[in-house]
């Protein structure tokens, strides 16, 4: 998408206009929301500019990423059309859940209510934003895509965690679209010895489905533990509470990489306690590479990652009673932080290296260019012999 931000690119002649969602739901009107609804489902603009990228560079193989609202799926019916093959990495439940991770706004509780076919119950529990019109338009959404067949016009589903991996297989996609392919995270070889660390360290979106309320509750009975917060925060009711934090809790706002590094390098164990199904999460993974532990919530996918007391401990998800005892073992016990830490790292350099997802990600784009092409041959196999 075209942008203030973006950095110099040769194809940015081709990004589609800008939009700021944001904005539009900040004030809303039955124009902003039919603006909203057209450029989420169907983008032509999106589409006529990706055929020209696909001619100026020629691809074999088209990789998508998150796709949804900017660009739409319509780019991949375009890809469909030009006999290209479509590999699509998952990062949250979009493609099942209207409102992308399975929980309802409001309440935050699980729900898995939609099915295919069934997304009329995002409209009926008011799931998004706990708004009729917003929940309304996801479900529409929904529908269309699945109406379309979108999943079909897809070789290869890649999802990060065997737990997304798994719902897509609940959720009716074939066994021989997906595949789990973990993140990688290009690891120091080298890294310097570190200490025992003084903190527990929280990174992310200060948001109630990241458990940033069951930290803080728990933060309260863990015998002045130092805790830092790190993240934006754009809800005004965390932001009060923010401003009001029991004496071994900082927050510090946004952070540059060189910041957080710093900060990893010198804390005790990283904290995850979210709410909802995590999918791979990459902070994670650079808590693993910098040997740092993590304390995290035995929910989605990070149990696969964490794996309770061998590189870090696992908790209840919104229990600050198990959290609380989860961070104040690891302060009495440096040693054993220290050990949970050094097999977290062994674990990432061993499983996620950077040599490894790409010879994974290029046999799966080999096996996606020939099934493509695959059909073509034989088609071309027939006419010869009746020839």
């Amino acid at each position: 998408m075209a942008g203030t931000r973006n950095e110099p690119d040769p194809n940015q002649d081709l990004f589609v206009s800008y939009i700021d969602f944001r904005e539009l739901n900040r004030h809303k009107s039955v124009a902003s929301g039919l603006r909203v609804l057209r450029r989420s489902i169907f983008s032509s603009e999106a589409e006529q500019k990706f055929i020209k990228l696909v001619d100026r560079f020629k691809p074999d193989v088209v990789h998508l990423q998150n796709i949804h609202a900017h660009l739409t799926p319509s780019i991949v019916f375009a890809a469909s059309r030009l006999g290209l093959p479509v590999v699509w990495t998952q990062h949250d439940y979009k493609l099942m859940c209207p409102n992308s991770h399975f929980r309802v706004d409001e309440t935050g509780a699980l729900c898995e209510a939609c099915r295919p076919g069934r997304y009329h119950w995002a409209l009926a529990k008011r799931c998004k934003k706990d708004s009729l019109a917003a929940s309304g338009m996801a479900a529409i959404e929904a529908y269309a895509h699945w109406g379309s067949g979108l999943t079909s016009k897809v070789q290869y589903f890649l999802s990060p965690s065997r737990f997304l991996a798994g719902k897509l297989l609940e959720h009716g996609w074939s066994s021989d679209s997906v595949r789990h392919v973990p993140n990688f995270i290009a690891a120091d070889p080298a890294l310097p010895p570190r200490g025992d660390g003084n903190h527990f360290l929280f990174i992310g979106k200060m948001e109630s489905l990241k458990g940033v309320e069951t930290l803080l509750d728990a933060a309260q009975h863990v015998n002045g533990a130092p805790i830092v917060l790190v993240g934006a925060c754009d809800d005004p009711g965390l932001r009060h509470r923010l401003s009001h934090l029991p004496k071994n809790v900082r927050y510090v706002g946004t952070k540059t990489k060189q910041e957080i590094t710093e900060l990893l390098a010198n804390a005790r164990a990283l904290v995850m306690p979210s709410l909802w199904y995590e999918n791979q999460p990459m902070v994670i993974l650079e808590a693993f590479a910098a040997g740092v532990p993590v304390i995290g919530s035995c929910i989605g996918g990070i149990p696969e990652l964490v794996v309770n007391r061998q590189r870090g401990l696992l908790v209840e998800a919104g229990s600050a009673h198990e959290l609380a005892q989860a961070i104040t073992q690891l302060q009495r016990e440096p040693a054993k932080a220290r050990k949970l830490g050094q097999n977290a790292r062994e674990y990432v350099m061993r499983h996620h290296s950077v040599e490894g997802h790409i010879a994974t990600v290029t046999e799966i784009y080999r096996q996606a260019i020939e099934s493509v092409t695959r059909p073509h041959m034989a088609v071309a196999e027939r006419q010869t012999s009746w020839t």
